[in-house]
């Protein structure tokens, strides 16, 4: 069967996937952009057909609505008002239902995109080397030993001054310390040893960390995110106008239902005009998308300053969206074959990336890592503990004046 002359395309523009340069819809070739864009212009130029655009008065790309019909493209496919859909349109199972699609040009995953965590306060940077139940380990232990070397070993020292001698091994002072037999100094040397691994540990990470700030956990996974948005400090926003809240809303993952929930009790949406709009991410917010959107949207926004989440909600195939009924659906499929083998869409898609980091590279220029000196900021959790220290030796002094004036 022959390919029609004119076909129908509803779309909706998205930035670097699919654009239109004329945005009045009118019969015959208008100037497309996007990998999607650049896509359909080589089915038209291989096929010989011409295209007239329709964009959804919603301005969406489809979801179902109270009745049960497709909203934006995907309805206009639904009522045979247009031949093809595109706009990213992945190949889910509500839409199978519907309408028929080519064979897929590409698989993506859905992911979020959030702000890295800022760097932890520098004040606690001497704590930082070992986590919480290494520093109880270690002070259980610094209790511990003195007690068995004392009670149960018979050492010659009281328990105090084993705890400080065995302390200052700890802050690697030289041992003065001596014991007659040579079990207990053989003990002793044991915890030498310990205390060398402990100290020169503590030593090592605690220059990395004053040299290279520590930031907070990051948020890796989709349950690390449901948590932090349950805890209030960090937003969630979806694209609207897409059934893809119901991955969340009818997930087995209790942590993933509340985190649909708080995105549609709160209306955190977005609109495809703002998929790559940097200010989308801005104020602790993530969002939800296609993996190949979010890359696009990372590239605009400043380097090593957001991440992409671990996991996945869901791998999705990608394609063109067909009415019932179209005749040609082999001919289309023969011709995405061989742009696949050809490495076209791939080459496409990298075209976009390209303009998106020349664009990044002029307005974020790339600047030469420089050497900081250690500032009085980086060791001021030391100085604080320090005149801390100092300022409980005082009252202490001061008591026992108080204590000797009172008993004489």
């Amino acid at each position: 069967m022959k390919f029609p002359s004119t076909v129908k395309v509803a779309a909706v523009p998205v930035p670097h996937i699919f654009e239109i340069t004329n945005e009045t819809s009118i019969a015959g070739r208008l100037p497309l952009s996007g990998f999607e864009g650049k896509m359909l212009n080589t089915l038209s130029d291989v096929l010989g057909f011409k295209y007239k655009f329709l964009y959804p008065s919603d301005g969406e790309i489809g979801d179902i609505d109270e009745s049960g019909n497709w909203t934006g493209v995907m309805g206009l496919l639904q009522r045979k008002e247009a031949d093809l859909g595109v706009s990213s349109l992945g190949m889910i199972q509500q839409r199978m239902q519907d309408v028929d699609f080519t064979n897929s040009y590409m698989t993506n995953k859905i992911q979020f995109l959030v702000e890295k965590p800022d760097a932890l306060p520098a004040i606690w940077a001497f704590v930082y080397p070992f986590d919480t139940f290494l520093w109880i380990a270690v002070l259980i232990t610094m209790v511990v030993i003195p007690i068995i070397f004392t009670y149960l070993l018979k050492f010659e020292n009281s328990c105090i001054t084993l705890f400080v001698h065995l302390f200052g091994l700890l802050l690697r002072q030289s041992p003065n310390m001596r014991q007659s037999s040579l079990k207990a100094n053989f003990i002793l040397s044991t915890w030498g040893i310990f205390a060398l691994i402990i100290s020169s540990s503590y030593s090592a990470c605690l220059l990395s960390f004053l040299s290279i700030p520590l930031q907070s956990k990051p948020i890796r996974t989709f349950v690390d995110l449901a948590k932090a948005v349950e805890k209030g400090t960090h937003r969630c926003s979806m694209l609207h106008g897409v059934p893809m809240i119901f991955l969340l809303t009818n997930n087995k993952n209790e942590n993933l239902i509340k985190l649909g929930e708080a995105v549609k009790a709160n209306k955190w949406w977005y609109n495809i005009p703002d998929i790559m709009n940097p200010k989308l991410v801005v104020g602790r917010t993530a969002v939800i998308g296609i993996e190949i959107n979010l890359q696009f949207l990372h590239g605009k926004l400043p380097p090593k300053t957001y991440d992409f989440s671990e996991d996945s909600l869901l791998s999705l195939k990608f394609g063109i969206a067909i009415r019932r009924g179209f005749c040609c659906r082999t001919a289309l499929n023969t011709v995405i074959s061989r742009m696949l083998s050809a490495g076209l869409i791939e080459k496409y898609q990298k075209d976009e990336w390209l303009k998106i980091r020349i664009a990044a590279s002029k307005k974020f220029p790339v600047n030469k890592p420089t050497i900081h000196q250690l500032l009085i900021k980086d060791l001021y959790g030391i100085f604080v503990m320090l005149l801390t220290g100092y300022f409980l030796s005082f009252l202490v002094f001061l008591t026992e004046v108080y204590y000797f004036r009172i008993k004489v």
